[in-house]
């Protein structure tokens, strides 16, 4: 129990609810650049989305460096520009832990009001919150659990990219 308390403890300390902006162990959503990030955190894996734009990309960082207890690994996702838009951290499977991070951004976000959640297989619970500059979901399941900000920005972003995609090609009109 003493490490779930310490993790709250520092995700209190490292987050802010502050309506401007969302910094998370010293990274900015929407304003930390690639560079930035690399000064501070060792990045592995670079990953490219073919869903996404050329450029997309995302990066894993061991949760050591967070120094924060059960962190098992954090993604870090930027866009065209190379600006940190999504941060997710990924914890093992606790329900105890799931429940203390909940209760933790219930303090800090105003919860998005959701249709009663129905377990699935493998995800058990989840929680979303919202405030004028990020988005936050925290999941629970058989896996893990996952807490994820998201600059709006980017995640308006993405949704268009997503729904231009969805569009059947346009034929061009013969002459």
């Amino acid at each position: 129990m003493k490490f779930i308390t310490a993790l709250v403890l520092a995700l209190c300390l490292l987050s802010t609810a502050a309506q401007a902006e969302t910094i998370l162990f010293g990274l900015t959503l929407g304003k930390s650049t690639l560079e930035e990030v690399q000064k501070t955190y060792t990045l592995h894996g670079k990953s490219a989305s073919a869903k996404w734009l050329d450029g997309w990309n995302y990066y894993r960082v061991t949760g050591n460096q967070f120094n924060v207890s059960q962190l098992n690994e954090a993604t870090l996702y930027f866009d065209g520009n190379q600006v940190l838009g999504v941060i997710s951290f990924y914890f093992p499977p606790s329900l105890e832990q799931y429940i203390a991070l909940r209760a933790e951004m219930d303090k800090q976000y105003p919860r998005i009001k959701m249709a009663p959640f129905e377990s699935e297989p493998l995800l058990r619970d989840k929680t979303e919150y919202q405030n004028t500059t990020t988005k936050v979901r925290l999941d629970h399941s058989d896996y893990g659990t996952w807490l994820i900000f998201t600059d709006l920005k980017y995640f308006e972003t993405v949704q268009k990219l997503k729904a231009q995609q969805a569009l059947p090609p346009q034929k061009e009109a013969q002459t």
